[in-house]
């Protein structure tokens, strides 16, 4: 049976430090019927020159358009407009894919074909690739285990890059909604949780990077507050609401606790 085509969108600006290690994860991963679709906004320290040599050398695979958008989420709704995958998705440029990772949504894919959505653990790390916040990490894939929709309004348990949607669930259900500094993919999971839950993947496939200067460090605080908001149109339980903003404040510490 022919593995089902994978995309995958990354938004890029100005990630020089980075997008190699990203491209890299990707295609050494070998899987045969990939895609990958990089929107630049015109980078200016080098990153355009790594992305170019990776599309150089791997044509049949990688895309690159570099313009000027109106930020991350533009960049990435474009970039899947273009995709053309059985399953979707996107990672950030300085983000990294686990080994494996695209075998092993390709298999879960072909085992549960009526799956709107997939899901797998993930590693958070800091700036030289180490990983940070393992309690965090541990406590997330616990509720990630259990996969419950109560529980993915009591927290946003899944991790962004660990994340893959059928085409089919993204044209009905998508594109991702947000705002001009950061992208609320959980408002998205939230949509889609609706229908049912994502078929859960038991291993790492990502690692997700809190730099101290992207937009998932920078933004945390207001992210939370969208994420609350969000949360309230669809549930008004009050017991969902408070284990909601107990679990922000707890995040909020930890990030604080990571800046030191």
């Amino acid at each position: 049976m022919k593995p089902p085509k994978i995309s995958i969108v990354i938004p890029s600006y100005n990630k020089v430090r980075f997008i190699g290690e990203t491209l890299n994860s990707i295609i050494s991963q070998k899987y045969p019927n990939l895609e990958v679709i990089i929107q630049d906004g015109v980078s200016s320290d080098g990153t355009l020159v790594i992305i170019k040599k990776y599309a150089l050398r791997y044509p049949t695979v990688i895309k690159y358009e570099s313009r000027r958008d109106n930020g991350q989420l533009d960049a990435i709704n474009k970039g899947l407009a273009k995709a053309t995958g059985d399953i979707l998705t996107f990672i950030n440029a300085d983000d990294v894919y686990e080994s494996e990772a695209l075998n092993s949504i390709a298999m879960a894919y072909m085992k549960n074909p009526n799956a709107l959505w997939f899901a797998g653990r993930g590693k958070v790390i800091d700036k030289k690739g180490i990983e940070i916040a393992k309690f965090s990490t541990l406590y997330k894939n616990s509720f990630l285990s259990i996969n419950s929709r109560y529980l993915l309004l009591v927290l946003n348990y899944l991790m962004q890059p660990s994340v893959f949607i059928t085409r089919q669930a993204y044209k009905k259900y998508g594109p991702f909604a947000g705002t001009d500094n950061f992208v609320m993919e959980y408002e998205l999971w939230l949509k889609l949780g609706v229908i049912s839950m994502p078929t859960v993947i038991d291993r790492y496939l990502s690692r997700f990077r809190l730099s101290g200067d992207n937009i998932s460090s920078t933004q945390f605080e207001n992210t939370l507050n969208e994420d609350y908001r969000i949360v309230k149109k669809y549930t008004k339980n009050p017991f969902i609401l408070l284990g909601h903003k107990v679990n922000n404040w707890g995040r909020v510490l930890m990030i604080n606790f990571l800046k030191r």
